[in-house]
């Protein structure tokens, strides 16, 4: 197998609270300002009525914001030139940055795909929509981003590059067209044939005569981290390795990994990052291409990480450390808002309320948190909650299996494992790779954040989605194997 083929306009208002040019009886001042006041206000409202008219006229909807959500499999928000990294591993990332939101702490809510997309799908935790282990599916009844798109008259599609989150696990529903072809394992590089579907896709949608929301998801970060010898991160091989191995064989050296073979992991998954962005790149350039460029909302994210032994295991599912749940989000509103970065923690739970908010669609259909956006975040935000309760399909025995929940408050990040009730306590702000355990140095914060994390799991936990479970096919077995789902993990 080759390389090539692997893997709503309001009235002005003032302090006060009234609207400008108005008295408190509600008429307008007797003057020539009130006059003119009131002719704009007449010339505006004819000039809308003719737009409606002629709109209606044309049997065309009225033009609302399109929504593109780009994905991207296990990226790191640290390896991102945009956070930070040194290495040039994301330019067109990094461009779209420049001109957007970018949230500096951004975190998921699980450590792997299932439960992490289906929560940028639905705005609910884990504890609600249930997603949490590889045989479960997202119910039908269950409203996402696209079945409230969809309601609204948009047309939805999507690229999917994991089988995780596709139609088998009940992530279809609600899209027009749904394309999982790309979506062939973790030897497979995906990023050119998800690419150029998308393209396709958008350039369908733009011409169209309705809104869309695409939904678009590259793989490639996930292991296998398979060489890219046209960027020159990596050198040919490093001690044993080539970046031939699968990552069985990987973790099968982790207590004898050297620096030097653990250095190159981290420059064959920055590879893997750089040949990824280079397909960002390229659907963005087709959207500024088409005539939706000027009134579509660009939101660029993850659904979690990758540890590289940071805490004594390389892959994800078993922890909550930031390695696997700070992410990056990235939103580009339509009509150049001003670029800035906001550097308040958020949870990605509160992602779909502000894609709905932002496109003034069907707010009221989905369990959304507060969104990430002014007006609406002037008030308290969502909780920072974090949880894994991951499980193998048909595990040996010994397979570990974790169940922990996680909470961040300001700087203090909170880790609690359900199963043996250790709590670990980190100060984000002065131990950023969390090294030092402060449970035992700091007891008051420690229990403040545990008694707010049981009340925050709790309110979570409400309102839970009757979920459904599958037999796996052996088709879906192998698929699953393949990704590390099945035996020990």
């Amino acid at each position: 197998m080759s390389r090539g083929q692997r893997k709503r306009i309001r009235p002005a208002v003032g302090k006060s609270g009234r609207r400008r040019g108005w008295h408190a009886s509600g008429r307008a001042p007797a003057t020539s300002a009130g006059i003119r006041w009131k002719i704009e206000v007449g010339l505006a409202l004819l000039a809308l009525l003719g737009a409606v008219v002629l709109a209606a006229g044309c049997g065309r909807h009225p033009r609302r914001m399109n929504v593109l959500l780009i994905v991207v499999d296990t990226l790191r928000a640290d390896h991102l030139g945009c956070y930070g990294a040194k290495r040039e591993t994301s330019p067109a990332i990094d461009a779209l940055a420049a001109g957007s939101i970018r949230y500096e702490r951004a975190y998921t809510v699980a450590p792997w795909t299932m439960p992490s997309v289906a929560t940028i799908l639905t705005g609910l935790y884990p504890a609600q929509h249930r997603v949490t282990r590889p045989r479960r599916r997202l119910p039908e009844q269950t409203a996402t981003l696209a079945t409230v798109f969809a309601e609204a008259g948009y047309r939805t599609a999507a690229v999917v590059s994991n089988r995780m989150i596709g139609a088998m696990r009940g992530f279809d529903h609600g899209f027009d067209r749904f394309d999982e072809d790309e979506a062939r394992g973790h030897g497979y590089l995906s990023t050119p044939g998800v690419t150029k579907k998308a393209a396709a896709l958008l350039d369908t949608l733009a011409a169209g005569d309705r809104p869309f929301f695409l939904f678009v998801h590259y793989f490639d970060p996930h292991y296998n981290y398979i060489a890219h010898p046209e960027y020159g991160f990596a050198p040919p091989r490093a001690g044993r390795l080539d970046g031939e191995q699968d990552i069985s064989i990987v973790r099968r050296m982790m207590d004898t990994l050297t620096g030097k073979e653990r250095r190159f992991l981290l420059d064959l998954y920055d590879g893997e990052i750089r040949f990824t962005d280079d397909g960002v790149g390229r659907l963005l350039r087709s959207l500024d291409r088409s005539t939706a460029r000027d009134n579509t909302l660009v939101i660029f994210t993850s659904d979690h990480g990758e540890e590289f032994l940071e805490h004594g295991w390389i892959g994800h599912t078993r922890s909550l450390y930031e390695e696997l749940m700070r992410v990056p989000l990235i939103i580009r509103e339509p009509g150049g808002a001003p670029a800035r970065v906001v550097r308040k923690p958020v949870s990605l739970v509160s992602l779909p309320g502000t894609v709905l908010h932002l496109a003034g669609v069907g707010e009221e259909r989905l369990d959304t948190r507060i969104s990430l956006l002014p007006p609406w975040n002037d008030g308290a935000a969502a909780p920072i909650l974090l949880d894994v309760d991951f499980q193998s399909v048909n595990p040996r025995r010994g397979a570990f299996s974790p169940k922990k929940k996680g909470l961040i408050e300001g700087e203090y990040k909170l880790i609690r494992d359900e199963k043996e009730g250790k709590r670990e306590l980190y100060d984000l702000s002065t131990d950023p790779l969390e090294r030092s355990d402060l449970s035992g140095k700091l007891p008051d914060i420690l229990e403040r954040l545990a008694a707010r994390l049981d009340s925050a799991a709790a309110a979570a936990g409400r309102d839970t989605v009757v979920v459904e479970k599958n037999a796996l096919t052996d088709e879906e077995k192998d698929i699953f194997r393949g990704l590390g789902y099945i035996g020990s993990h």
